[in-house]
């Protein structure tokens, strides 16, 4: 007999879904958290499999793990890529090479991923969930005032997967909606992160605050709450949605 699964998040160890998780948790739900490590505190509700999306055989992947677990009526995307290979990916120095690489590991894996749920889903007439997670900078061009001052730079790779995250959203909810299948996606502007280093820079935080209305950081449990709401039946009539929670960022 499978194990019985609520949800799945892709991602679960990073920061936003560290806390996706353990809000999840407090309700009982039962969750596979799929990732390349595995830092979490155990929890008999909470199960791992070490899955890397950017391999070549993802959906063999996919299939090997599903024959042991359950298929959820919720899937999260939270997933994160090394930010080394960030790094000359700005509007002026991105390079084909580095482009292509990183769009294939992390949009098109995205993409077919999610793909993969959605069509178990429809498939077996699922009306579930499926729950992306994109950025303010897959809405908004990034204002370079904000990063005066300091050794940032904009990033053209990182706002092309994040704008092809939201897109993809649309599309495939107009797909889906008819089988009573809804996708959206979460859009957070700056959270705040100890490990860091941006968040030890004074003038970073400076510039970028004086943009925000609210006059802070996201916490890692603001962003969450998003996850919560869009993935129970409080979001019913809810689809396509980019739902950005920034603080009023993308105000002004």
């Amino acid at each position: 007999m499978k194990q019985k699964i609520d949800l799945v998040i892709l991602g679960g160890s990073g920061l936003i879904g560290k806390e996706i998780i353990n809000k999840f948790l407090s309700l009982n739900k039962l969750i596979l958290n799929l990732d390349i490590k595995n830092n979490l505190k155990k929890n008999n509700n909470l199960f791992f499999k070490k899955f890397d999306m950017s391999a070549k055989n993802i959906k063999d992947h996919l299939n090997s793990i599903f024959r042991i677990y359950n298929y959820p009526k919720v899937f999260i995307d939270c997933s994160y890529i090394d930010k080394t290979l960030l790094k000359n990916t700005s509007v002026e120095k991105i390079s084909k090479d580095k482009l292509d690489l990183i769009l294939e590991k992390w949009l098109s894996s995205t993409v077919i991923i999610s793909n993969y749920f959605l069509s178990y889903m429809k498939k077996n007439k699922i009306e579930g969930n499926v729950i992306l997670t994109s950025s303010i900078y897959g809405l908004v061009a990034q204002d370079y005032n904000v990063y005066k001052g300091t050794k940032i730079t904009n990033s053209i790779a990182y706002t092309l997967v994040k704008s092809g995250i939201n897109n993809f959203v649309k599309n495939a909810a107009v797909n889906y909606g008819k089988f009573g299948i809804k996708v959206n996606s979460v859009c957070p502007g700056g959270v705040y992160n100890l490990k860091d280093r941006n968040f030890k820079n004074k003038n970073f935080i400076e510039n970028y605050l004086s943009k925000v209305p609210l006059k802070r950081f996201a916490t890692s449990k603001d962003i969450a709450n998003a996850y919560i709401f869009l993935g129970s039946d409080k979001s019913s009539y809810i689809t396509g949605v980019n739902l950005v929670i920034d603080g009023g960022y993308t105000l002004t």
